[in-house]
């Protein structure tokens, strides 16, 4: 455990914190320190226990042990409003601003609150001017916000926070939905709040970004904290590259064979190698909101090869599956199977149309057995008879076969993803969409489900596409890879050429980091 202090020296401490949610440990003695004038981020890959840390120090969440300080005092046992007027401000993953008042009027807002700590004597209509002005939001000032692109939204919330005359500012995904310029200026804005005194905590899945800005960077896996220091010593730790990229595998025979069809990630192959394309994505474009997701996505997937969907967290891949299985019209852009272009159906007609997700977690009936989750597929199907439904189950997944008469929310959680995957295979698919298959299963269950879905791929001609974690893993299967990051594919190769490079693609490369 570190050695964490409280006092003028520190905007925010936190000491031997845990959390622990019946039998999770979400959070294991987690130290971090929070220097004035400095910003600092705080990483890991999903279910690291990062949102949990944050509602623990702003107070949404009481710790199971553990103490947090702003400056110096002990806020552990204060509530969220108390906390804010002792100093601290953040802001949220998803924009939280009222949208139908100006810029001005969503900062004068807070600064209403803060009456009597306003600096310089400044009313609070002074305020709002001098925090808008601060961010470079002045030219835009009596816009509604809704009305505003979602960078300088961005900015108005940031603003809004700093009208609460915060010492420590947490900021959650400031970063989602910018361009890069708009990413590079929030960067500058931030530096010069730390340059004049504040601490700032960041929690950012863009790495360009945390690399270039961050004094130091702690790094969550399992809720524990695996590595601190400056952003080269934290990108080069081995233990940091294994939690989000995985470690190399040592599979059977699962990759598919030389002789396969490869994926085309764009581009076109020359005739005589041209492969039969099952899924093709043209300019794909998707929002949430008026938050833009995906920015011109473009690839072909050849039938009967396995594609990797590689990139950081809030990347944009699983958003892509959404648009692939019809679960989120694209704003612009088509995307076709078969040849098909696939309108704005509804998502059982896509799968009706060759189209299968599994998405995370386990998408199971839990209160009933493994035949009765498996004899759900042949309803409304008629001449598809439950006894050809379990043989086929049973005979790709074996590990199944004694567990027919057990309710499925009984079974292990690598079971039950192979339950998921029986089912979606009952519908016969062209395409299955599999979205981090390994989520919470150990890395021998994650090796034994790619195993299968290697020989799907390879004795079956199903094409997959797949959004996984265990990137190393992942590679090993796949024909072919692209990266994502911020809504663009940024790489596209073999898996030996993008495994050379994916290191920077997740933890950011030499020229970003901070000087």
């Amino acid at each position: 455990m570190a050695t964490i202090s409280s006092g003028p020296d520190n905007a925010l401490a936190v000491g031997d914190v845990s959390v622990r949610f019946g039998g999770l440990l979400a959070l294991d003695s987690v130290d971090l320190e929070v220097a004035v004038g400095e910003v600092h981020g705080l990483i890991g890959p999903n279910g690291a226990g990062k949102t949990t840390l944050f509602n623990v120090i702003t107070g949404l969440q009481r710790p199971t042990q553990g103490t947090v300080h702003i400056g110096s005092r002990e806020v552990t046992r204060k509530r969220p409003h108390t906390r804010s007027r002792l100093g601290l401000g953040r802001t949220f993953q998803r924009l939280e601003l009222f949208g139908t008042l100006t810029a001005r009027e969503n900062v004068q807002m807070a600064a209403e609150v803060q009456r009597g700590k306003l600096a310089g004597g400044r009313t609070a209509s002074q305020e709002a001017e001098y925090q808008l002005g601060r961010v470079g939001l002045l030219h835009v000032a009596d816009q509604p916000t809704d009305s505003l692109p979602t960078g300088l939204a961005r900015l108005v919330e940031l603003a809004r926070a700093l009208a609460t005359s915060p010492s420590v500012l947490l900021l959650d995904e400031p970063s989602s939905g910018l361009n890069a310029e708009e990413t590079a200026a929030l960067g500058a804005v931030l530096q010069h709040l730390a340059a004049e005194g504040m601490g700032v905590l960041l929690v950012e899945h863009d790495m360009a970004l945390v690399m270039g800005i961050c004094n130091r960077v702690v790094v969550l896996d399992h809720g524990q904290v695996i590595a601190r220091g400056d952003p080269l010593s934290v990108r080069g730790d081995a233990r940091v590259q294994a939690a989000y990229l995985g470690t190399e595998t040592e599979m059977g025979d699962s990759r598919a064979p030389a002789h396969a069809v490869p994926s085309v990630p764009g581009g076109e192959a020359s005739p005589a190698e041209a492969p039969r394309i099952a899924l093709s994505i043209n300019d794909v474009r998707a929002s949430y909101g008026r938050i833009e997701v995906l920015h011109g996505i473009s690839l072909k997937v050849a039938k009967g090869s396995a594609l990797a969907l590689l990139g950081p967290n809030g990347a944009g891949k699983s958003t892509l599956l959404k648009v692939i299985s019809g679960q989120l019209a694209p704003t612009a852009g088509t995307v076709e199977v078969e040849g098909r272009r696939l309108g704005r159906n509804a998502t059982e007609r896509l799968a009706r149309s060759g189209v299968c997700m599994i998405p995370e977690g386990r998408s199971i009936f839990p209160n009933l057995t493994v035949s009765e989750n498996l004899l759900m597929y042949t309803f409304r199907r008629p001449g598809l008879h439950r006894s050809a439904v379990e043989e086929r189950a049973l005979t790709r997944f074996p590990a199944l076969a004694t567990r027919r008469k057990q309710l499925a929310g009984t079974l292990s959680g690598g079971e039950q993803r192979m339950l998921s995957m029986a089912r979606a295979l009952t519908t016969d698919p062209e395409i299955l969409l599999l979205d981090e298959l390994s989520m919470g299963l150990a890395p021998l269950i994650v090796e034994e489900l790619y195993e299968i879905v290697g020989q799907l791929v390879r004795s079956e001609q199903l094409t997959i596409v797949m959004v996984e974690q265990f990137v190393q893993t992942a590679l090993y299967i796949a024909d072919q890879a692209v990266v994502m990051v911020n809504g663009e594919l940024v790489k596209r190769g073999t898996p030996a050429e993008i495994r050379a490079e994916v290191v920077g693609a997740y933890l950011g490369t030499d020229e970003t980091l901070a000087p």
